[in-house]
């Protein structure tokens, strides 16, 4: 799977009310969730409700992935039960290394994805590995929630930060897709600080995030695609590209800046990422 995900939206698969609602949030993917925001004795429950959950939140014409649990012996269930009820993908949450990921991946049909959670700071020492371990691998995400437990640090701490710079790096090494945010978006009520932040994640590499929040997904479908400007400017210097090859240079100017081969390619990047 190559599409990217601007927005994901996290939905505890057991709760009806809120898989329906996610079909109509506008999210890219509705991360249907088995583990943290379902309690352990609600975890079957979950589960089974994958079989009516997937369907009804694809209904908006997201893909829908599921999150699934460790230990393994729960794992092996969950995959099994997001295979039999048609899901896009996993999320493989608290990776241990390469062979965790290539065990889940047998367990997979068709054209399904994984996603990696890099959730300990063994398996931070592994990144490049686990990106590379399986063509089913369509990106890599940080859990910045238990991974700043284990450190014993807060979650937008610049400690978590620097992790998932050092992901957007392993993720781009594979080609597969950064995921996440360089801070919290916990605090979905205050949009304008999460614009500020999404902003900054992009000018990092990142190119799209998961909330718990449907509010926060149009911010992240605007903060993650290119804008008008950055449209504008890239069709400019792609035609000053094209015009300079003619005239056998390689390097131009537009709007005051040098432009060369590496602006180029982020030229085509930005167009390409806009369709």
């Amino acid at each position: 799977m190559t599409r990217i995900w601007r927005s994901m939206l996290y939905v505890p698969a057991n709760v009806p009310r809120f898989v329906e609602k996610s079909a109509t949030s506008g999210a890219d993917a509705i991360l249907l969730d088995l583990e943290d925001s379902v309690p352990a004795d609600r975890k079957a429950e979950a589960r089974a409700a994958l079989a009516a959950a997937i369907p009804i939140a694809r209904a908006g014409g997201a893909d829908v992935l599921v999150r699934v649990n460790r230990p393994i012996a729960q794992a092996v269930g969950d995959i099994e039960a997001a295979v039999a009820a048609g899901a896009d993908g996993i999320l493989l949450t608290k990776v241990l290394g390469p062979d965790h990921v290539q065990l889940a991946a047998e367990l997979l049909t068709g054209t399904m994805c994984i996603l990696p959670m890099i959730e300990t700071a063994a398996a931070l020492q592994r990144m490049a590995e686990i990106a590379r371990a399986s063509p089913r691998i369509a990106g890599l995400l940080v859990g910045a929630e238990d991974l700043a437990a284990e450190c014993g640090a807060a979650a937008d701490d610049e400690i978590i930060a620097m992790a998932k710079r050092q992901m957007v790096l392993a993720a781009v090494a594979a080609g597969v897709a950064p995921l996440g945010t360089l801070g919290t978006v916990a605090d979905y009520k205050d949009p304008e600080k999460i614009r500020a932040l999404v902003a900054r994640s992009r000018r990092a590499g990142l190119v799209g995030a998961s909330c718990i929040h449907p509010s926060l997904v149009p911010i992240l479908n605007e903060g993650f695609s290119p804008s008008a400007a950055e449209l504008d400017l890239a069709r400019r210097q792609i035609a000053a590209g094209e015009e300079a090859a003619r005239a056998g240079r390689g390097s131009f100017v537009v709007d005051g800046m040098m432009v060369d081969e590496p602006i180029l390619i982020r030229a085509r990047r930005i167009l390409a990422r806009a369709g």
